[in-house]
């Protein structure tokens, strides 16, 4: 995981984009007053939405 700022992130977007897709890499992007934001792929976030889902449903049973 990597920091940037949101002025390197804007000047080189399509850079972190292609490292996103083509690397895994996640970036933070810092922005001001706190309102940091992430970049992963969309196959990436896919993963994570679906163990979350998992890890809920098998949560959900064993009640």
């Amino acid at each position: 995981m990597l920091a940037v700022s949101s002025s390197e992130f804007l000047n080189e977007f399509t850079i972190y984009a292609n490292k996103a897709h083509d690397e895994k890499e996640v970036f933070i992007i810092q922005r001001a007053n706190d309102k940091n934001a992430v970049l992963l792929s969309l196959a990436e976030y896919n993963e994570l939405k679906r163990q979350l889902f998992l890890l809920q449903k098998n949560n959900n049973t064993t009640k």
